[in-house]
């Protein structure tokens, strides 16, 4: 699938950005619709994927960064288990599984079927003011914690970014979060070209004062 083709980046007026909730992985590809900036698959947690994490969050975690493509993803992500567990733990093949089907599904996406995944413990409140980001495409779950934060439009001032909060959001009662294990695609902005639709506004949640931590799944386009 030809990603600036369907997604109309370089040419076309900009809309009011819309958000879909699906309780359907297969509703994915209305991100591709110039007026959509946001997906969210609203999915259940798996508690068998969450036992295994808490099991994993008893070891140091390191940060995984990787290019991925379709061609070798099986490889890759087997390779970074085993610096992730290195006991083998049974209960984890249901986790790398998921990671493996939804960059699956995400790298359809690309033009050039390259993406960068990310899959890390983040335990402080990095990224908490409320921004879009420079890429065309990020799928982003957060498997253990709290879930990233977004703005509807009428809920923000675009005017504010870059600025405090207080300022960026119109209405705090109006602030929408991401539930565990549910899996967004967000579209983000990229300099010096001319959009057909806003980025998502967004944040990740504050975790430190609380001592939380989270595991999130991020990958870019």
């Amino acid at each position: 699938m030809n990603l600036l083709r369907d997604i109309p980046l370089l040419k076309g007026t900009r809309t009011y950005p819309r958000q879909i909730i699906s309780d359907s992985w297969q509703d994915r590809d209305v991100i591709l619709s110039p007026n959509v900036n946001l997906f969210c698959w609203r999915r259940p947690v798996e508690e068998s994927i969450s036992h295994y994490l808490e099991l994993l969050l008893s070891h140091t975690l390191h940060p995984i960064r990787c290019t991925v493509h379709s061609g070798n993803l099986k490889k890759v992500l087997l390779q970074h288990r085993e610096d992730w567990d290195r006991t083998y733990l049974a209960q984890g093949d249901l986790f790398w599984q998921d990671v493996l089907e939804l960059a699956q599904g995400f790298l359809s996406f690309s033009e050039t079927d390259t993406a960068t995944l990310h899959l890390k413990v983040i335990h402080d409140d990095a990224c908490s003011k409320f921004h879009t980001d420079g890429y065309r495409l990020r799928l982003f779950t957060t498997y253990h914690g709290k879930g990233t934060e977004w703005l509807p439009e009428k809920a923000l001032n675009r005017a504010a970014l870059k600025k405090s909060n207080a300022l960026i959001v119109k209405d705090k009662t109006q602030i929408r979060q991401m539930g565990t294990f549910h899996v967004g695609i967000l579209k983000g902005e990229i300099p010096s070209t001319s959009l057909s639709v806003k980025g998502i506004v967004h944040r990740s949640p504050k975790v430190s004062q609380w001592q939380e931590r989270r595991i999130i799944l991020r990958i870019d386009l």
